[in-house]
């Protein structure tokens, strides 16, 4: 990973030597690694080799430029797992496509460069952002589905807290109850004993003073009921009193716990929605509608790559069949890329058949998605993974 703007790997790519020497020069300023690649039949060597942070794409047509980062992807198939951005250089009549171009993510930025625009720092500058933007993405730590996950677990816990203390307290409850119905039981017993041995006199237990025997048995009723009101005072009242206080100790905590799940909750999660078919992406965003959910479409894993170079979504729907590469095979390669492996994937497919589920599962899916899919499947599905 780039540790900063100035040390970033600037590859610049032309079938001129001179502008390639001329950029060259503007750049060395401002960056301490520039590398040229002038050679057609070397550029996906040199990219590999290089693994570039930014690629400019100097070439006198815009045409050229997109053959060139077209040769690249077709010769080149890991070339999205390298998180990079592309600069794009066009002339004055140029401008309108270029601004289309990386409007819709083909090329992340463009610079006026031909003729010689005044504003010499531009392509610089352009690139001083793009390595920038490369750097606090790479440290996005931790991750917006990691922070969802880590409210849930907190989430957790507070129920757990709360319930445990809410045990806690009826068990010593529970404890008062019985000693306080063990001191009356005691009482009543003795109570009973002495009333007894007055009415009936103390022949039947061979005892001449029955008063006396009375009084002793009130005074041992008393001791032990004494004893166990002193044994409460030991062991529940201070138990009830830590109850009380550990409650009251960990009151701020939760309620910090509470205010950050509610602040993440406000979070909106990025979802990236791959599959070709025109009329899914109504389909989710009503399915969605209401959700707290940021949606955003590709149409093939052509477009996914380019899309992740720019943002890295909290969870991605993979529809199982996609034009060019399928998405199973997406999956794969989307998992054994270290920038982007830990995002959760659903594969959505029509064929519920259990080799199919498999596949997915195997190629590093997070779960499966049946279509046609309804709201509630969707929603339950999309919480669930996320909530992980």
């Amino acid at each position: 990973m780039t540790i900063a703007p100035e040390k970033a790997r600037v590859l610049i790519a032309t079938d001129s030597v001179s502008d390639a020497e001329q950029l060259a020069r503007l750049l060395a300023t401002h960056f301490e690694n520039v590398q040229l690649s002038t050679v057609p039949e070397h550029a996906s060597k040199e990219f590999e080799a290089y693994k570039p942070d930014v690629l400019v794409l100097a070439f006198d047509a815009i045409a050229k430029a997109q053959a060139y980062y077209l040769g690249l992807y077709r010769q080149l198939p890991s070339l999205h797992e390298h998180r990079h951005r592309t600069v794009l250089l066009c002339t004055k009549e140029e401008v309108p496509k270029a601004f289309e171009l990386c409007k819709t993510q083909k090329f992340d930025d463009y610079v006026l460069y031909w003729p010689l625009a005044y504003d010499g720092l531009r392509l610089p500058m352009t690139i001083w952002g793009a390595c920038r933007a490369i750097m606090e993405l790479n440290a996005e730590a931790p991750r917006r589905s990691e922070l969802f996950a880590h409210t849930r677990h907190l989430r957790e816990l507070e129920h757990t807290l709360e319930e445990e203390l809410s045990a806690g307290e009826q068990q010593i409850a529970a404890a008062q109850r019985s000693m306080t119905r063990l001191e009356y039981d005691l009482a009543t017993a003795g109570e009973e004993c002495s009333r007894r041995l007055a009415q009936e006199g103390a022949a039947g237990v061979g005892v001449k003073d029955s008063d006396a025997l009375a009084r002793e048995i009130a005074g041992l009723t008393s001791r032990q009921v004494a004893q166990a009101q002193a044994a409460r005072a030991r062991g529940l009242e201070p138990m009830h009193a830590w109850a009380k206080q550990f409650k009251e100790r960990v009151a701020p905590s939760i309620a910090g716990t509470r205010a950050l799940i509610e602040t993440v909750g406000a979070l909106r999660a990025r979802l990236l929605v791959v599959d070709d078919d025109e009329m899914l992406p109504a389909l989710v965003s009503g399915a969605l509608d209401g959700a707290n959910y940021e949606l955003a479409f590709a149409t093939d894993g052509a477009t996914a790559w380019r899309m992740l170079r720019f943002s890295q979504p909290d969870l991605i729907l993979m529809d199982f069949r996609l034009p060019g590469t399928d998405g199973i095979s997406l999956t794969r390669q989307l998992k054994a890329s270290p920038e982007v492996a830990a995002i959760p994937i659903i594969v959505m497919t029509s064929d519920s058949r259990r080799e199919t589920v498999k596949s997915s599962i195997d190629a590093g899916a997070a779960d499966f998605l049946v279509k046609p899919f309804t709201r509630q499947s969707l929603q339950s599905k999309i919480e669930s993974v996320l909530m992980r």
